[in-house]
């Protein structure tokens, strides 16, 4: 891995981002509190000026008009132009028209204030002379004694010649950014003319010009780094309001609501990236609610990967279109109405793996809807379509549905309750055209005990893998292969689906609840696309929940160490039947909401149950108890302890012929603030089970206010599906000095030895900001990644975060 060794890239983020600063409730430079005053008859023998307010809380008054007024204080003046200026002592010159303060001079404009010795206020012209004065603004402070503030209009503008403007807060600062001319607009932004970084008194940096706005969203920022597989780094973004109105009086653009960030990264291996992101901040919450975002890049080696798994060629021109619109509707006053559209088209299925990592850990495959939705306490209704733009992904297409969604309620204020969905939808899947043209054909010719075969299985996801094997595995002319052929490839029908659930919870003396459901569903399939014909299914269930709740209260029981204040114990021996009768459709019928691979039981209630078209006869019987450890905290009931621990017992199982599942244990612990302990066990204890086991667990824990360890541990053996794993991850902060602090970040796979992940950080905290350094390393089996990332982030800033997270861009 090459990494930037260049001084200028470690020191350049203090050049910008102090400045995108917000404003804070807390003055840099304690102020002095405002007196409470009086006017002084000795007042009365003078005309003073109409544009100020002099008050002295009756004190001495000396001089003439003459030769000047001398004030003796604490003396407080006001300005016509909504200035405040405090002292000790002050003088007015007719004259020159101007007020002298001298002694504690406090001085308070907006949401900026001044602190000094002297300062000269004139009144006529609304100047402030700022020598021996410090400014304070926004997180920022201008060199004492190089400001004048001026005033424009209704606003004071200061400016400096051959300033500086820092943002540390100290009497000996670390840097100062210094330029020939700065011009600072409180509350929007500041101008440098000339400008150069200073670390100490060492120049590091130069600028012919630069405009930076003090809005957190706004100005210049970047990210330079490292990466195997993009080589050295800089991501640069610029922000910019747009729109808006032009003041006739002033020339300035006024209610502007397009934030607009602009994108310019260079990527060594990969070329330059263009883009820019648009968004309504008129909305709420313009990230989710309106955003435009548009991206470009020129990729010189489009088939270099970070995993080192092979991938087929792919164009060099690669690009990014995203459309998030959300609007609410005014159509009714008993309902929400709201227009959701979220759209996403991509050059190709390795953009975000290779561009945008990011967005790919939490969305590798994003869907595009587009969705009308009306909400009521008791209703929702959909009408939505989700259509295929990127066919190189495997796409479930709705175009559209009609659903129509009934919370749980009582039927004509009754006990008995009742819940249900209606849904009308053209649905369909189809394999990717890259994964149908480069795998899932290719593989299908093979021969039996083709070596290249498990390589390009790995390649598949999981429905399309098992198919695939399912097809190989078939004898020559076998009438099943077509079915399976169309629901590989290309299948889809229109489906009606109704389901209603009927329900009376009904309990005794607060101890023993019973509550019986029923209810019944029917589905209808036409126009199928594949070799099936149009069906129809109805299906019919019920079953009963019933508790016995038994609890213990042991008040006088305390422990602070462990955070004990009193304990209540309840438990809750339960037992939850379910049983479901539905025609059968066929192992060969298409199905496209199915059951995806997990390890945790699924739900009992068939209201609850989203793979409809995998919806088959099962009896179930689940046997559990419930431990609850209740103390007091901070004036409320807190669960020091949770324990659910449960088993099934199958009395018919539609995946394959089981008596018992795994025994489930799952365990909540947060007995003080500092330590909480998480554990979810699964074992097999009668018969095989469900013929694998489990342990996910893990323990935050502070061992003092400057060492916190989070441990995490996760075991899985012998699942049908799943790759078997026995992984350990450890995440550590230590705060080295009062501000200074060094994370990490390790996972290991104990299963093959390999250690996944390995990231180091370091941080400094100069106060409003945090500066920080990270290095990480992945081992992807087929190859390493390598990567060095620089970090500047404001504290009010939702991202900046403790430990700094180092793999995010």
């Amino acid at each position: 891995m090459h990494c930037t060794r260049n001084t200028t890239l470690l020191l350049f983020p203090l050049l910008t981002h102090f400045l995108a600063a917000q404003v804070s409730d807390i003055d840099l430079i304690q102020p002095v509190p405002a007196p409470e005053l009086s006017s002084g008859n000795a007042l009365s023998e003078f005309v003073l000026p109409e544009k100020l307010k002099i008050n002295n809380a009756s004190g001495s008054i000396e001089g003439d008009p003459e030769n000047g007024i001398r004030f003796g204080g604490p003396v407080k003046v006001e300005g016509d132009n909504g200035i405040e200026v405090f002292s000790d002592r002050a003088e007015l010159d007719l004259k020159q028209k101007s007020v002298t303060f001298e002694g504690n001079v406090s001085v308070y404009q907006g949401n900026m204030m001044q602190r000094g010795d002297r300062t000269v206020y004139f009144y006529e012209s609304g100047k402030l002379d700022t020598s021996s004065l410090r400014v304070s603004m926004d997180a920022i402070l201008l060199e004492s004694g190089k400001f004048t503030g001026v005033k424009q209009g209704k606003k004071m503008v200061f400016v400096g010649e051959n300033a500086g403007v820092t943002g540390h807060d100290v009497e000996n600062p670390a840097y100062w950014l210094r330029a020939d001319k700065t011009t600072v607009y409180p509350g929007d932004r500041v101008h440098f003319h000339n400008l150069k970084l200073y670390a100490g008194d060492i120049p590091v940096f130069w600028l012919p010009y630069l405009s930076q706005p003090l809005s957190g969203e706004l100005g210049y920022r970047f990210i330079p780094g490292a990466r195997s597989n993009w080589g050295p780094f800089l991501l640069n973004t610029y922000g910019i309001m747009l729109g808006g109105e032009r003041n006739e009086q002033t020339g300035e653009k006024e209610n502007q609501w397009l934030l607009s960030r602009w994108h310019f990264d260079l990527r060594a291996r990969r070329g330059v990236g263009l883009g820019v992101d648009l968004m309504d901040t008129r909305q709420p919450s313009s990230e989710d609610l309106a955003r435009l975002s548009l991206y470009y890049m020129h990729d010189f080696r489009p088939t270099e990967t970070r995993t080192g798994i092979p991938r087929f060629p792919l164009d060099n021109e690669r690009y990014q279109l995203e459309f998030l619109r959300r609007k609410e509707l005014d159509f009714s006053a008993n309902a929400d109405w709201r227009f959701d559209s979220r759209l996403s088209h991509l050059s190709d299925q390795h953009f975000l793996e290779d561009l945008a990592p990011q967005i790919y850990r939490t969305n590798p495959a994003p869907d595009n809807t587009v969705g009308l939705y009306r909400r009521d306490d008791e209703s929702l209704l959909s009408v939505f379509g989700r259509f295929r733009v990127n066919d190189f992904y495997r796409t479930d297409t709705q175009s559209p549905e009609i659903a129509f969604d009934q919370a749980r309620r009582s039927i004509f204020q009754s006990p008995l309750l009742h819940e249900g969905e209606t849904s009308f939808s053209v649905r369909g899947v189809q394999a990717s055209d890259v994964a149908r043209t480069n795998l899932i054909e290719p593989l299908l010719a093979l021969p039996l005990g083709d070596p290249a075969a498990p390589r390009m299985l790995e390649q598949l996801n999981g429905r399309e893998r098992t198919l695939v094997q399912r097809l190989r595995n078939l004898a020559p002319g076998d009438p099943q292969e077509r079915f399976i052929r169309a629901q590989l490839l290309d299948t889809g029908f229109q489906r009606l689906h109704s389901n209603h659930s009927f329900s009376m919870p009904l309990s005794y003396d607060d101890w023993f609840s019973f509550t019986p459901r029923a209810g019944a569903a029917y589905t209808h399939y036409s126009a199928v696309l594949d070799p099936s014909d149009s069906d129809a299914r109805s299906i019919f269930h019920g079953g009963i929940e019933s508790a016995v709740k038994i609890s213990k209260n042991f008040s006088d029981f305390r422990n602070s160490k462990l955070g004990i204040d009193g304990l209540l114990h309840v438990v809750q021996p339960y037992l939850n039947w379910s049983a479901l009768t539905a025609d059968e459709l066929g192992n060969d019928y298409p199905s496209i909401d199915h059951l995806t691979f997990n390890t945790r039981p699924n739900p009992l209630n068939p209201s609850q149950f989203t793979a409809i078209d995998d919806l088959q006869s099962s009896n179930v019987l689940r046997l559990g108890t419930r431990h609850n450890l209740i103390t007091h905290r901070d004036g409320q009931s807190h669960d020091w302890l949770f324990m659910d621990t449960y088993i099934d017992k199958y009395l018919s199982h539609f995946e394959r012929d089981v008596q018992w599942s795994n025994l489930y244990n799952d365990l909540r612990w947060q007995p003080i603030p500092w330590l909480g302990f998480d554990l979810e066990t699964q074992t097999p204890i009668i018969d095989s089970g469900s013929g694998f086991s489990e342990i996910s667990t893990g323990v935050n824990f502070m061992l003092d206010a400057d060492k916190q360890i989070s441990l995490q541990y996760r075991q899985l053996s012998n699942h049908p599906v799943l790759v078997d794993s026995d992984r350990i991850a450890l995440n550590t902060y230590i705060r080295l000095a009062e501000n200074w602090g060094v994370g990490s970040n390790h996972i290991f796979e104990m299963d093959d030895g390999v250690m996944e992940v390995q990231q180091f950080s370091l941080h400094r905290d100069f106060g409003n900001w945090v500066f920080a350094v990270g290095l990480t390393k992945r081992d992807n089996r087929f190859d390493e990644e390598l990567g060095l990332i620089l970090s500047l982030t404001l504290k009010d800033f939702p991202s900046a975060t403790l430990p700094f997270q180092i793999d995010t861009e």
